[in-house]
């Protein structure tokens, strides 16, 4: 699952825009965020954590943490622990998925991206289909949105070379909780988080 996230870091910085502008002139606002986006990655004197945060800034609001988050976890679970644990559990879980970003970071080769299409598939269900060309080889990626009345068109999930990494998360979790109680797996996903950032 992680080796599936490095495609998905550069892509990300893309969809940090207006529900407007994903509905309509998406390709034209995508190809500006591109542009950015691959300048950053090309700095070569930032750090990745510099260069990290200015990307998180640019697509922080494009995404729903907490959703994702929950998703992760599964139904079956979330629903069986206290209010504290489901805030610490997305407090860690949030930093977990943005530092194995930040890890990720160093293995950005120069791939070029393509917006190819935004697709609604029902009034409030949508998806952008992309791909990140390399001199190798070409992953399909595809972003999936569901439409929110404050926010308008967020991102819940995202399919690489069609696997889900809200999914991919979700069987390792399960794993994990069907062997140890919740505060051992928290412990446990603090603990990778922790090795992540000092890697």
């Amino acid at each position: 699952m992680i080796k599936k996230i490095i495609y998905t870091i550069v892509l990300f910085t893309l969809l940090a825009t207006t529900a407007n502008a994903l509905e309509g002139n998406i390709k034209e606002t995508m190809s500006t965020k591109i542009h950015s986006a691959l300048n950053i990655l090309k700095h070569k004197k930032e750090s990745n954590k510099l260069k990290a945060q200015e990307i998180f800034k640019m697509f922080n609001e494009a995404f729903d943490y907490n959703l994702m988050a929950r998703l992760s976890l599964g139904k079956k679970h979330w629903i069986n622990i206290s209010k504290d644990e489901k805030e610490r559990y997305i407090k860690t879980f949030i930093s977990l998925l943005k530092q194995s970003f930040i890890e990720k970071l160093k293995l950005y080769n120069n791939q070029d991206i393509v917006i190819k299409d935004f697709i609604k598939n029902r009034a409030n269900r949508a998806k952008l289909l992309t791909k990140l060309v390399g001199k190798k080889d070409t992953v399909n990626i595809i972003y999936k949105f569901y439409h929110s009345k404050k926010r308008g068109w967020i991102i819940y999930d995202v399919i690489v070379s069609d696997v889900s990494i809200i999914k991919s998360y979700r069987e390792q979790f399960s794993d994990l909780l069907n062997n140890m109680d919740f505060d051992d797996f928290l412990k446990k996903i603090k603990k990778a988080n922790i090795k992540n950032s000092n890697a």
